[in-house]
């Protein structure tokens, strides 16, 4: 995705974007050829002090038109209290990416106050999931997830979080059935139940 996709989205000013570290390399390499004042940060905490130092450089205001970017993978709830006002009053010379492989993980005062796009569902992806039934959604849960044992716990994650990604592209436009797959994303890393029946229940709720 190219930074002059996610801006023609103006006149939104701050972003929350999924996606990997190696999307944020591509999408870095392209901001900065477009803002030379580009300032970015990849952590695997963004913490308080992280937040800070945004919350700074926004507040420079040199009148250019400037760039923050941050790819992280989890979002310190303290340091969203730190980000709230800038998020919501943003400088109107600067634009705000944060980008993350787990938006549903980042505080919901976050999110409510960003604009989300998703980069890693593919137009194809999407298509099959609109084409699959439920007995067959269920049937192939069934079959990679047969044995929680079989793989270690990130691994069993990662195929998750794939499918319901899939999930989530096919009902983005319906919110009670978008909020069951937030849920069951939240299920998935907070609570202890099998991975298997996490995604029965959302494929059940939504197909």
């Amino acid at each position: 995705m190219k930074i002059e996709t996610i801006l023609a989205h103006a006149p939104q000013k701050t972003f929350l974007i999924q996606g990997n570290d190696e999307a944020f390399a591509v999408l870095l390499e392209n901001a900065v050829l477009q803002y030379p004042m580009t300032n970015a940060m990849a952590l695997s905490r963004f913490t308080i002090d992280h937040a800070k130092q945004v919350v700074e450089y926004i507040n420079e205001g040199t009148g250019e038109a400037r760039l923050v970017m941050c790819f992280f993978s989890i979002f310190s709830p303290d340091a969203a209290q730190v980000l709230l006002k800038s998020l919501e009053e943003p400088d109107m010379d600067t634009t705000v990416v944060l980008m993350t492989p787990y938006p549903y993980l980042v505080p919901a005062t976050i999110r409510s106050r960003t604009r989300l796009i998703h980069t890693d569902i593919t137009p194809e992806q999407s298509h099959a999931i609109k084409v699959i039934s439920r007995d067959a959604m269920l049937a192939q849960i069934k079959e990679e997830f047969a044995s929680d044992a079989d793989e270690d716990a990130a691994t069993r994650r990662a195929k998750a979080v794939q499918l319901l990604d899939m999930l989530e592209a096919h009902v983005r436009k319906h919110p009670a059935k978008a909020s069951i797959i937030y849920k069951a994303k939240d299920m998935l890393f907070a609570g202890n139940l099998p991975t298997k029946y996490v995604l029965e229940y959302a494929a059940s709720m939504v197909l």
